[in-house]
């Protein structure tokens, strides 16, 4: 559970240079390959991360702010853990780190009234990079572009839906 303005004020004013996901180096086939551990992915900053996590069988995310990508509990001690840069597919231009210009999540009420759950959310960087993060995906938390955001919303509402109420949060740099 988080505390929306506490999130925003951690994550809103700081430069990201890439987005990691955790996992592990599969030896057992003719060439080693990464397999990712889909229920974590970290934003690198400039001198830490913010660890984004979807908890157990939930459908909500959680945020902290760590020094470094920690090794996931569930990781046998035979299995070598590494980390995979998917900031390609979600920063397209070629600098070396971006500004978050919006953050946009829609959000539904947590255990207290000062908690909230955040269902999912969107980064949008300088030069409109966008990333998308949507902790209902069966495997984890599924990570998308521009657009996505957009689809969920409108999809969650539709009155067949059983998402229950959920409220919109936005922080940009004059908020």
């Amino acid at each position: 559970m988080t505390n929306i303005g506490n999130m925003f004020a951690a994550l809103g004013r700081t430069k990201v240079s890439n987005v990691e996901v955790p996992g592990y180096i599969d030896r057992d086939g003719p060439l080693p390959r990464f397999v990712s551990m889909d229920r974590t992915f970290y934003l690198v900053r400039q001198s830490d991360y913010v660890r984004i996590d979807v908890p157990g069988s939930e459908d909500f995310l959680t945020f902290q702010v760590v020094g470094r990508p920690e090794r996931p509990a569930n990781l046998d001690d035979d299995e070598e853990f590494a980390m995979s840069s998917y900031g390609r597919l979600f920063l397209d231009e070629d600098v070396s780190s971006f500004a978050l210009t919006r953050i946009r999540c829609l959000v539904s009420d947590g255990r207290r009234p000062s908690e909230e759950l955040v269902k999912c959310i969107e980064f949008e960087f300088e030069h409109s990079s966008h990333l998308f993060a949507d902790p209902r995906n069966f495997f984890g938390i599924r990570l998308a572009g521009s657009g996505a955001y957009d689809d969920w919303k409108a999809y969650s509402q539709r009155p067949d839906m059983p998402f229950g109420s959920l409220r919109e949060a936005v922080w940009t740099p004059d908020s």
